[in-house]
Parts: structure tokens; sequence; C-alpha cells
């Protein structure tokens, strides 16, 4: 008796931390490398996937330092999906590594701390090819009079040749429409003051709080280090110092207020001499942003605002009534793409609809925040004959562009053939269906996730083994004799 008791423990306990393991590894982050073949204009990058739950803070992501290659910023892309119900984001952060010379260029085995998981990679061979015809120094440079809209006194009484600047490439957006905030710290080419950055960890969380306007919805660019480019103002070359970078979208017609923010940097500092370090302290302009009304219209404060286009598609282009088509709606543009809803569709004789996977996917460009959001509908025709989805989807939103509400209509027709079903909504029709009594038949809420159901399933015999184990091995048990 004692060795049964002894060594069935073994299975349970393998059992319950390979459960817990499973689990575990469905949100370790990965690394996805790019092309290792690229121009000397081009970028190696590297790209680490992360999977989390709504409740989650954005991804801490470090990435290594190469040798031979120099980072030039990096990209972050946000997927989001609710498939049966259930919210998961996918996070794609990109890091950008520019060659310094052609050739073939090798890099070490690396690692990238993702949210202080170590994800280890073997060395690697890029193949730099030369440029083609593009003029490498000033790749990526950009210029600050378009990003500064406005702001751009920000260049006045500037010392040391440097300047902190907080800009926004719009000043009076419509409300609902985004604008976007960048704190960056600017030094010219020509610069020959040695100042260095001092605590920055410390005081920069502390700007951003400050900066933030309030009843706005945001969306961050995601930057967890400072990113370095090269920008021009009036024809003049600076290094940029990205600090923060967000779009938001007024919520409301509020005026929102940028106030003055300081910067300090150490200045004529000696390693050796600490107690004689000097700082000078750089501040930004203040401005105002005013978000102005939408036109009247019976869903003005529903409508979403920005510039959007639409893509449809569906699983086949011909079917059978009673069996299932995929049809697929996907919002694409300039605008808040997270708070997008479609309109009800309700079932008639003709189609039967049921709840849509959700999709959306999010990325900075420029000064940009630009996403798509898609909806995939799974559909049951009754009917035989060529049905235009017009009749079912529409989407009105304001657009920025004309400044004029608008209207999104599919194009798409699903072609179906076969015996007409009869369901409640077609109760002239001769030919019976399953659907017929449906909504007599008790569904209870809990049947209708089969996911969600085989989790809890899964908890409470994980609760059981556990309990199990914790009385196996509790002190002063004696197997009886």
């Amino acid at each position: 008796m004692k060795f049964t008791n002894k060594y069935i423990n073994i299975p349970i306990l393998f059992c319950f931390l390979f459960s817990y393991t499973i689990i575990a590894q469905e949100n370790v982050p990965t690394l996805v490398l790019g092309e290792k073949t690229i121009a000397l204009d081009g970028y190696f990058t590297i790209t680490a996937v992360v999977k989390t739950t709504p409740e989650q803070p954005f991804p801490e992501c470090k990435f290594p330092e190469f040798v031979e290659f120099t980072k030039r910023g990096y990209s972050k892309s946000i997927a989001r999906s609710i498939v049966n119900g259930q919210p998961t984001l996918t996070y794609n952060i990109t890091q950008n590594y520019q060659p310094k010379k052609e050739g073939t260029l090798r890099i070490k085995p690396f690692k990238v701390l993702v949210n202080g998981v170590e994800l280890k990679n073997e060395a690697l061979v890029i193949l730099v090819n030369k440029a083609a015809g593009t003029n490498v120094e000033t790749e990526g440079e950009e210029t600050l009079e378009t990003e500064v809209s406005g702001n751009q006194n920000d260049i006045v009484n500037v010392k040391e040749n440097a300047f902190l600047a907080i800009s926004t490439n719009k000043l009076a957006p419509f409300v609902g429409e985004n604008f976007t905030l960048t704190l960056a710290f600017y030094v010219a080419e020509n610069n020959t003051a040695d100042i260095q950055f001092d605590k920055n960890e410390i005081q920069i969380p502390d700007i951003i709080k400050k900066i933030k306007p309030e009843s706005c919805w945001e969306e961050s660019f995601g930057l967890t280090e400072t990113q370095t480019s090269t920008v021009k103002l009036n024809g003049k070359t600076y290094t940029q110092y990205k600090f923060y970078q967000a779009t938001f979208y007024p919520l409301n017609n509020k005026k929102i207020s940028i106030p003055t923010v300081s910067l300090r940097l150490l200045k004529d500092f000696d390693e050796k001499e600490p107690n004689k370090r000097s700082y000078v302290t750089f501040s930004s302009k203040a401005f105002t942003i005013q978000p102005k009304d939408l036109p009247p219209h019976p869903l003005k404060q529903q409508v979403s605002v920005g510039n959007f286009s639409l893509k449809e598609s569906l699983s086949k282009n011909n079917t059978q009534t009673g069996q299932s088509v995929d049809y697929k709606i996907e919002i694409i543009g300039d605008g808040n793409i997270s708070v997008i809803r479609l309109p009800e569709v309700k079932n008639d004789s003709t189609f039967d609809f049921f709840q849509p996977d959700i999709n959306s996917i999010v990325s900075p460009q420029g000064s940009k925040i630009i996403g798509t959001k898609s909806f995939t509908f799974h559909i049951i025709p009754k009917q035989a004959g060529n049905f235009a989805m017009s009749k079912y989807f529409s989407w009105i939103f304001f657009n920025t562009i004309t400044a004029k509400y608008d209207t999104l209509k599919p194009k798409v027709v699903i072609h179906t053939s076969g015996k007409t079903i009869s369901t409640v909504d077609t109760p002239n029709a001769e030919n019976s269906s399953v659907y017929d009594g449906l909504e007599n038949t008790s569904t209870p809420e809990g049947t209708s996730n089969l996911i969600r159901l085989l989790k809890n399933e899964a908890n409470i015999i994980l609760t059981i083994m556990l309990a199990g184990l914790i009385y196996i091995f509790l002190p002063g048990k004696r197997t009886r004799q």
C-alpha cells in the first residue's frame, strides 16, 4: 500500500507541471530575423514577437549593439484579436541596423532581452552589396518644418547649437482626428560643446507625465530607448535624439495646452572630478492645440474620424445553401482603428450571420499611426441567387481629407445555388430545416464557447490534482497498516 501511494504521486505531479508548462509557453516571446542579403543603404532587422493580454503593459525590449552596424531606430506594430470572445495582443517590435560598409559582415551570437527574458540567437553572416543609387548620408532624414507645423520658434535662442523641442504635426485637428506629439533633443552637426545626457531615466518619465494631454485616446509609438536619427531644419543638419512619440485622438473640443518643459544635461564634465561638474538646461516652447468640432450629423458622436478605405474578400466565390462562407471586411487607414465598430447585421430570409472574428493591427509610419481592422463573418446562405453585401454592410465616417462625412460600401456579391432552407425568417418555405424550432432550444451560455469550457474543466482538474498532492504530502499522515 505504501508503494502505491508513493509512486502514484509521480504521474500526477508530472501532469500538473506539464499542464502549466504548456500554458506558459503560449506567451513566450520569439525572434524573427530579416533578410541576410541587403544593400549598403538598407537595413538588417531583428523583430521581437510578443503575445500578451490587454491588461499587460507594452513589452520592454533591449536590442544588442553590433560592431559592423549602426542602430537606426525601430518600429512597432500591434495586432489586436478577438476570437471566440478571447482578446489577445501581438506586438511586433523591429530594430533596424544599417551596415557601416560593404562586404561580408559577421555578427557574433547575441541576446535580445524581452520583458526580462533572454532570447538567444546564433552567429550570423550578412552580405552587404552596393547601395542602389541612394545617398546614404541623407537616408532617414526629415524636414523638421513639416513636423513642427507652426511650432518652429523652438529654434530661437538656441544655445550650444542644440535645443529641446516638443513638436506636433497638427495644431487644429478635428475632434477624433489624430495628432502626434514628439519629444526630442536636437544637436547641430557643427556642435563642439562637450555635453552629455544626465539621468534621463528619471527626467524623461517626469517630462512625459507633464506633456500628455487629457481627454485624449493615446496610441504610443512604444519608444523604450532613445532613438537617434538625422534631420534637417532650414537646411541645417541636426542629430535628433527622440525620447517619446505618441498619437492622440481628442475626445472633445477642449483646448489642449502643452507646457514648457526642461531637460538638464552635463557640461564640461570630468569623470575623475565629479564635484566640479557643471550643468546646462534646455527648455522647450509651450503651445496649444485647439480641436475643431465636426459638422452637424445624426451620427456625429459615433463616427470614426480619419482617412479610410475598404477591402473585402470571400473564402469562396460560389457556395451552396446551408454551407458556411467566410466574408472578410477590412477597414484600412489613418485614424483611430481601435474604436471602429460595424453596425449590427441581422439575419433574414437570405442569410444567417454569426458574430465576427475581429482583428486589428496598428503601426507607426512617419508621424502617423496607420492601422487595419478586419471583421470576418461566418455566413450561411439560405436561398439561391446573387446577393450584394452592400445590402447588409455600410460604414459611415468623417473624412478629414474632404472635411465631409463619407460612406464605405462593399462591392462583393455572393453567388449561391441549391434548395431554399426554411427558418423562422422564411416561414412560408416548403422545405423543413434543422433551424426550425431553434428558438425553443435551451442553449446555456457555458456551452456556446467550447474553448472557454475546456479551459474551465482543465482548471478544475488541476485544482483537484493539487489538492490531492497536498493531502498525500500532509505532515503526520500515516498509511494504514
